[in-house]
C-alpha cells in the first residue's frame, strides 16, 4: 500500500504536465516557448529579489547571533506567562516572519529541549505549521514589484501571527 501511495506524487505532476501540453496543443501555443519565456522571467524575479532576500536573512542572523532572542525572552516573559504562551516560543514567534530556515532551527531547538510531545513541542508544531514568513514574503513581493508604502499590511500580517502564537499555545496545552 505504502508503495503505491508514494507514487502519487509523481503521477499527479505527469498528470499535470500532460494535461498542460493538451491546453497547449488546444488552444495552438508554443508550450516549449512559454514554458523558456516563463523561466526567464523567473530568473529576472529571482535577481530582483535577492537583495531583499539577503538583507532580511543576514539581519536575522545577526540578531540570533547577538543573543537578542535570549534578552527578549528575559524581559517579556513575565508578560507571555499569564497569556498562557511560554517563553520559549518568544523566539520563534519573532523569527518566523522574518526567515523560514531561522524559524526552523529555533523550531528544532524546542523540540530538542521539551520534546514533540509537551505543550511547547506543540505549540511551536502548530505555529510552525500555521505561519508564514510574513516580512520575509511582504519585503520579497513588495519590493519585487516597487511598492514602498504598504499602509497597514504589516501591521495586521504580524497582529494575525501575534494572535495565531497565543491561540497555538492554547491548543497545545488542551493537546498536552
Amino acid at each position: 500500500m505504502s508503495a503505491a501511495l508514494a507514487k502519487i506524487p509523481g503521477a499527479a505532476m505527469l498528470l499535470f504536465l500532460c494535461a498542460a501540453l493538451i491546453l497547449a496543443l488546444g488552444r495552438r501555443v508554443d508550450a516549449y516557448q512559454s514554458f523558456t519565456e516563463g523561466a526567464r522571467r523567473g530568473v529576472g524575479m529571482a535577481v530582483r529579489t535577492l537583495p531583499h532576500m539577503v538583507a532580511m536573512l543576514a539581519a536575522a542572523r545577526v540578531f540570533e547571533a547577538g543573543g537578542g532572542f535570549a534578552l527578549l525572552e528575559r524581559a517579556f516573559g513575565f508578560l507571555l506567562g499569564p497569556l498562557g504562551i511560554p517563553a520559549a516560543m518568544l523566539p520563534l514567534a519573532l523569527i518566523r516572519p522574518v526567515s523560514g530556515s531561522g524559524a526552523m532551527g529555533v523550531f528544532a531547538g524546542i523540540l530538542a529541549a521539551f520534546g514533540p510531545h509537551s505543550p511547547e513541542g506543540y505549540a511551536a508544531s502548530l505555529y510552525m505549521m500555521s505561519t508564514e514568513t510574513t516580512i520575509y514574503v511582504a519585503s520579497l513581493y513588495f519590493g519585487s514589484v516597487g511598492v514602498s508604502k504598504t499602509r497597514y499590511t504589516l501591521p495586521l500580517a504580524l497582529a494575525a501571527d501575534a494572535v495565531r502564537l497565543w491561540l497555538c499555545c492554547l491548543l497545545a496545552n488542551r493537546l498536552a
